[in-house]
């Protein structure tokens, strides 16, 4: 079925229990023909979109004649009644609203209910920093004083000076909101720097005047930016210390405005999640264990919230125990989340939801259980997009290739080894101690005796040594290890 097909069935499966109600209990007040509400309980019965099914179901229906029409009314229908059930959830769809009375009173002239709505509208913008709804609401004051003829030097003045406040601060966060986004499309490719033009480039970026000291606006979204920024490009270049002090500096700062969080909650989970990453990096376990339970103790509130907390969980407790070694537990962990969450898919974001995959393959092969890990090997190699990062797939191609050997697909390895060296070169990550170990499995003999192969992994053992100074491009695979256990 066509995803457009979907948007309806995805909008009424995303309703919470109270949100079907209201809507449920405020379509009685309509009146007319209910035949929308019959189309709503027949999609929310489905477990999976069907539309020939939904216009067999209703095949005597008058609505049935125009059914994309009647998608269409049901979609507006739910889309207002959301609107009148969130109109006090978030303090800035308050402002939207108010922004609306201030509209329809100004046409109305009604004037002095108008001002005191733009005052009750404005402290609460500036409350929670809304800028650019701190700039409407500016015009809207400059409109009302100029239909009263009020309009005076000291009027002009105090407004002119919110407008240059307003854009000032604004335009700040749109700076760093620039250098975030080319920051991002960098990582997107991949996060391991592979070679010297892409070190220059995140060292020209962390000498950018924004990212080396903080814009004059202190705003809460600039300084999180700021914070954001230095802490992802000093990890980037394995400046470690000064990454960690930046995620840490970051969740501090945030944590002095509780209000902002609550009103925008995925800033605060992000800089947790930061701070996971880099406690796993440099194996402070206690530290990790503390902001995981920050992660578990959050009160979820919506599905985006959900969405965040689960993708965190995933890739970061299964990080964990692959790190420390607990595999069996790794195991567990996916199997319960597969289990709990069957439509995981879709609550994790593609590069997410490639990594648990990734992670799972990691923890089978760990404990030996090559036959499983090929298993998920193949979902990851399956669900590879050109929008994936080319480090988590370079990755995978070295663990599918040494899994077939674990296995004794020989038939298979010299495809593999080749398609692999390919996709290195291709995605610049082709560096020679890579090139060595994969090339290994070009040459290795299926018809050689244990005592044979003991030898010859021994052989490249003492060979790979010598290229040990570089670093591999695979983080997850310790190659000496390997071949050291091969080797006896």
């Amino acid at each position: 079925m066509d995803a457009k097909n979907n948007v309806l069935f995805d909008l009424i499966k995303s309703l919470t229990k109270t949100e079907k109600r209201f809507i449920k209990l405020n379509a009685q007040f309509h009146q007319g023909d209910k035949a929308y509400l019959k189309l709503f309980d027949a999609i929310e019965k489905q477990k999976k979109y069907d539309e020939k099914e939904i216009l067999e179901q209703f095949k005597t229906e008058k609505f049935i004649i125009q059914f994309s029409v009647a998608k269409n009314y049901l979609q507006n229908f739910i889309l207002k009644q959301l609107r009148n059930y969130h109109t006090e959830s978030k303090a800035n769809i308050i402002c939207k609203n108010l922004l609306i009375d201030i509209e329809i009173l100004y046409w109305k002239n009604q004037f002095k209910l108008a001002e005191k709505l733009v005052k009750k509208a404005e402290k609460i913008a500036q409350e929670y920093q809304f800028f650019l709804t701190l700039e409407e609401l500016s015009n809207w004051e400059n409109r009302i004083d100029n239909a009263q003829l009020r309009l005076n030097v000291k009027h002009s003045k105090t407004i002119s000076n919110k407008h240059e406040n307003n854009i000032k601060n604004y335009q700040a966060i749109l700076e760093y909101k620039a250098l975030i986004n080319e920051t991002q499309l960098l990582i997107k490719e991949s996060e391991v720097i592979r070679d010297k033009n892409e070190l220059d480039t995140y060292k020209k970026l962390l000498n950018h005047p924004l990212i080396k000291e903080k814009s004059n606006s202190n705003s809460y979204e600039a300084t999180y930016s700021y914070y954001v920024l230095n802490s992802v490009l000093h990890r980037l270049i394995k400046d470690q210390k000064k990454s960690g002090e930046y995620r840490a500096k970051l969740v501090d700062y945030l944590e002095q405005f509780p209000h902002i969080n609550k009103e925008n909650s995925i800033h605060y989970l992000s800089s947790v999640h930061n701070l996971l990453m880099h406690s796993l990096v440099v194996k402070d376990y206690k530290s990790f264990a503390n902001y995981l339970d920050k992660v578990k103790n959050f009160k979820i509130s919506s599905a985006r919230e959900q969405s965040a907390v689960l993708d965190m969980l995933c890739l970061f407790e299964l990080g964990y125990y692959n790190e420390t070694k607990q595999y069996d537990k790794a195991i567990e962990f996916v199997n319960e989340i597969f289990e709990t969450h069957s439509n995981i898919k879709s609550i994790l974001n593609s590069e997410h939801y490639y990594l648990v995959h990734y992670h799972t393959a990691l923890a089978y092969f760990n404990i030996g259980d090559y036959k499983n890990a090929l298993v998920w090997i193949n979902k990851v190699i399956n669900l590879t997009s050109k929008n994936l990062r080319v480090d988590i797939k370079a990755a995978t191609y070295v663990l599918n290739i040494i899994t077939h050997y674990e296995l004794s697909n020989f038939i298979l390895l010299p495809y593999l080894v080749k398609t692999t060296l390919d996709f290195l070169k291709n995605s610049k990550m082709l560096r020679p101690i890579d090139k060595f170990f994969i090339s290994i499995f070009s040459t290795i003999s299926a018809t050689s005796n244990q005592q044979q192969k003991a030898l010859f992994f021994n052989k490249k053992l003492s060979s790979i040594k010598k290229l040990k100074l570089e670093e591999s491009i695979i983080s997850d695979i310790d190659y000496m290890d390997w071949l050291a256990r091969k080797a006896t």
